[in-house]
């Protein structure tokens, strides 16, 4: 009986965390920017970068272009151990009309402690402010991580438009809608 009841259990836990849920993934931030304010938007970016503790791994000033090196945000313990890593990538391109955009994406690694070589790289979650409050998958293990690096991303992305005198709300977010597993 006590080993039914064991299986029993067991079957639960993994049936529970093989759910699926709808979750928002962040693809990219966009702004409009003047011809005038190119530079100005690349120095804001890369001193921002910079000032977060982020090692740069591509630095173009000619293309406006900026890519930084994964850096760690946070760690799960369990088993396995994971670690948690952000990357920042952004450009400032022209659309066939003329117009300038500055655009910033997030990336975020996955990475199992025990082994390296064991790592997933995905577009960054976005908790709703009630998936926050109510989920209880943002309170520990990976939701919990996601929505470290959500905060990281969107504190970025705040001093970025505080540097270039924009709002946060003229970021235009590029969302994907998709069903994850246990997250």
């Amino acid at each position: 009986m006590k080993v039914l009841t064991s299986l029993g259990i067991a079957f639960l836990i993994v049936a529970l965390s093989a759910c699926t849920a709808t979750r928002s993934t962040l693809i990219d931030v966009r702004a409009p920017l003047s011809a005038d304010r190119l530079d100005t938007a690349y120095n804001a970016v890369v001193v921002t970068l910079l000032n977060a503790g982020f090692d740069l791994k591509m630095n173009d000033r000619t293309i406006h272009a900026v890519a930084t090196e994964y850096k760690k945000f946070t760690d799960v313990s369990g088993w396995p151990p994971f670690d948690f890593y952000l990357r920042v990538k952004a450009h400032i391109r022209q659309d066939a009309g003329g117009a300038y955009e500055l655009a910033i994406t997030p990336t975020i690694k996955e990475q199992n402690r025990l082994n390296a070589n064991a790592f997933t790289e995905h577009t960054l979650v976005l908790y709703s402010e009630t998936e926050q409050r109510e989920d209880h998958i943002v309170k520990s293990g990976r939701g919990k991580a996601m929505l470290t690096g959500q905060q990281q991303f969107l504190n970025l992305l705040h001093v970025i438009a505080q540097s270039l005198g924009l709002s946060d709300e003229q970021f235009h977010r590029q969302v994907q809608t998709i069903d994850l597993v246990g997250l």
